[in-house]
């Protein structure tokens, strides 16, 4: 019988994804938070993880952050390292073996309230010879609770006349200049939408906690919060989506919930690699980021409807076999050396 053990610091929010395909592939009753086999590793980034199938143990971590850099800490410690926004550059030159692509997730419930409430007591009981920060450890288990249920994306019929695109603005400084990518690449979509007087386009940006004031996006700025739940309906409603490379270029959310939801997806290229690529016209419409590329794009997807049909088709097909939890740790555990 196989065991899953997880380090019980991991960041709930963003580890979840990958509890519920090791709940799935090896049954739940199989899979537990333990802190014994994780004492002498300091790193608290990743996802790390050991499998037991007898008396051998085998190392793994999940790096899902928006960096595209190498943890070296859980990279020793590990056999095998997944990692989502993987790019050759910034692979170790000297030793990369351990690395094994995965494709991009997001955020989903996989406990009920109560539950959530237990498995954090304990795995905080877990740790209190080293106590972490509360409100830090407590953070990623309240936000797994806001999340929605894997099983509400489902890709559902779409309205032909009707756009939305709600987006973060994220802050943007000199080492990490969103202005000049995310936000932007958002913005040239919004002014490629607002050409359309014959669809309702519901878009905007969203302050991130600290808000960016430059006076180029602040024309598409709304102050309107949206539940996840409504956020969710809107999206699948929406006749074609709009993904471009996020915070630190990396694959966000976006781009797996898109895929989850069967969306008709424009997008501006990648930075980071897939380990199976979205292929234009099949998956996914690239455009290169201009305005006019974008409406010429968006022209195409409102009065195309076999092709639109058929991207929305394609890109559930892809997150099907690539993307969903049980697919990414089966695919992830199937290597051996």
């Amino acid at each position: 019988m196989i065991q899953a053990f997880i380090d019980p610091r991991c960041n709930i929010e963003y580890s979840a994804f990958y509890i519920k395909g090791l709940y799935e592939c090896l049954g739940k009753e199989n899979v537990s938070f333990n802190m014994r086999y994780f004492l002498d590793l300091s790193d608290t980034e990743n996802l790390n993880f050991v499998l037991s199938n007898g008396e051998e143990l085998t190392n793994y971590t999940i790096d899902y952050n928006d960096s595209p850099y190498i943890n070296k800490t859980a990279y020793s410690w590990c056999l095998y390292y997944g990692k989502i926004n993987l790019r050759q550059s910034f692979l170790p030159t000297d030793d990369h073996s351990k690395i094994i692509n995965i494709p991009p997730s997001f955020g989903i419930r996989i406990w009920n309230p109560i539950e959530t409430f237990l498995i954090a007591v304990q795995n905080y009981r877990k740790l209190i010879s080293r106590p972490p920060s509360l409100k830090k450890f407590l953070s990623g288990y309240v936000k797994q609770i806001r999340h929605l249920p894997l099983d509400a994306y489902q890709s559902v019929s779409a309205l032909p006349d009707y756009i939305f695109s709600i987006n973060t603005l994220w802050f943007s400084n000199e080492w990490i200049n969103t202005d000049e990518t995310v936000n932007c690449m958002r913005l040239h979509f919004y002014k490629a939408v607002s050409a359309f007087r014959s669809i309702r386009a519901d878009i905007g940006f969203v302050y991130s906690q600290k808000k960016n004031e430059n006076p180029v996006f602040q024309e598409y700025v709304t102050n309107e919060w949206i539940p996840k739940k409504k956020y969710l309906q809107k999206t699948q409603q929406s006749a074609l989506v709009f993904n471009t490379p996020a915070w630190d270029l990396c694959h966000g959310w976006k781009l797996a919930e898109y895929l989850a939801l069967g969306k008709a997806i424009l997008s501006t290229p990648f930075y980071n690699e897939l380990p199976i690529p979205l292929e234009h016209g099949k998956h996914i419409h690239f455009v290169s980021g201009s305005v006019d590329d974008m409406q010429k794009a968006v022209q195409k997807l409102l009065t195309d409807a076999t092709y639109r049909l058929s991207l929305e088709e394609q890109s559930r097909r892809y997150y099907n076999q690539y993307v969903q939890p049980r697919t990414v740790m089966q695919y992830f555990l199937q290597y051996k050396r």
